[in-house]
């Protein structure tokens, strides 16, 4: 076709002043039988490709959202041990100092009560001399 024929995105044909300016395509099949069966073959492989792809996609991200939530978990549960480590830690020194309190108070009874012991021997004793002399 000459340059001169196609203007503006349109075709003239000056023998028949035929002017096409617009083309719809509704359908393209092959004649071929043997093109046609390849052809539906090319779109059936293409179209799983892209499933098993699709798949694949969704497959590996469930694993990494699953192998996420897993670590997450880990993380929760060490961190809940060691809370659980503190506060096991904390209840032994309160133990450890309770004991001590303990200890110091019954000392302290016991040597309060042998000094009262003492003292009333001791008025006794000196109640005992001035009677008796």
């Amino acid at each position: 076709m000459k340059r001169s024929l196609v203007k503006n995105d349109s075709i003239y044909f000056p023998a028949n002043r035929l002017r096409i300016t617009n083309i719809d395509i509704q359908t393209v099949e092959p004649v071929d039988q043997r093109t046609r069966d390849s052809l539906m073959k090319s779109v059936q492989l293409a179209i799983e490709i892209t499933t098993n792809s699709q798949e694949a996609t969704a497959r590996h991200e469930a694993e990494r959202l699953d192998q996420e939530a897993r670590g997450k978990l880990e993380r929760q549960k060490i961190s809940d041990e060691a809370e659980a480590e503190r506060a096991r830690k904390e209840l032994l020194e309160l133990q450890a100092i309770s004991a001590a309190v303990e200890s110091t108070g019954q000392s302290k009874a016991e040597a309060q009560s042998r000094a009262e012991s003492m003292r009333i021997e001791g008025v006794a004793a000196v109640d005992q001399a001035e009677t008796c002399c």
